[in-house]
């Protein structure tokens, strides 16, 4: 019985037919900008741009991501703003911004080879310690054989 109910449930599932959804994602325009704070004035970028300001702070509206940068044309120590709200001088680690950059926010994410080398690695030390664990723990008896209960 269990055999017929296997060969049915296979039968049924190649024969199901499955349809893809296919939404068409529109590209849409990231409209992003950087507002860079010099006391009371206020620049604002919304594309790859050498700028010439000393920072208080710095606001970051819409989508997207960008990089300030302390000399022009994008080069210099950088700092990432990936995330929308303010960011202080202090917390970029200088205030002379010299250029601003949008860059792909997906540029700074963890590549898949470092997923999978991180869960390698996971699973190597997991299995290590297991193997240890076993060695260690593991409680040895002595079997009784055939010559041992005839003496």
């Amino acid at each position: 019985m269990n055999h017929l109910l296997f060969i049915f449930s296979v039968y049924l599932l190649s024969n199901c037919l499955g349809n893809i959804i296919d939404a068409n994602e529109k590209e849409v325009e990231c409209k992003g900008s950087v507002t860079l704070f010099e006391g009371s004035e206020e620049t604002v970028v919304t594309k790859d741009e050498n700028v010439k300001v000393t920072v208080d702070r710095v606001k970051v509206e819409g989508c997207g991501c960008f990089t300030l940068h302390s000399k022009r044309e994008g080069r210099g120590r950088s700092y990432f703003l990936h995330k929308r709200g303010e960011h202080t001088a202090e917390d970029i680690g200088w205030s002379k911004v010299r250029s601003v950059r949008r860059v792909e926010c997906e540029s700074r994410a963890m590549p898949v080879w470092g997923v999978i080398v991180i869960v390698v690695g996971l699973v190597v030390v997991v299995a290590v310690g297991a193997v240890i664990g076993f060695r260690k723990y593991r409680q040895y008896r002595t079997v009784g054989t055939e010559a041992d209960t005839l003496d």
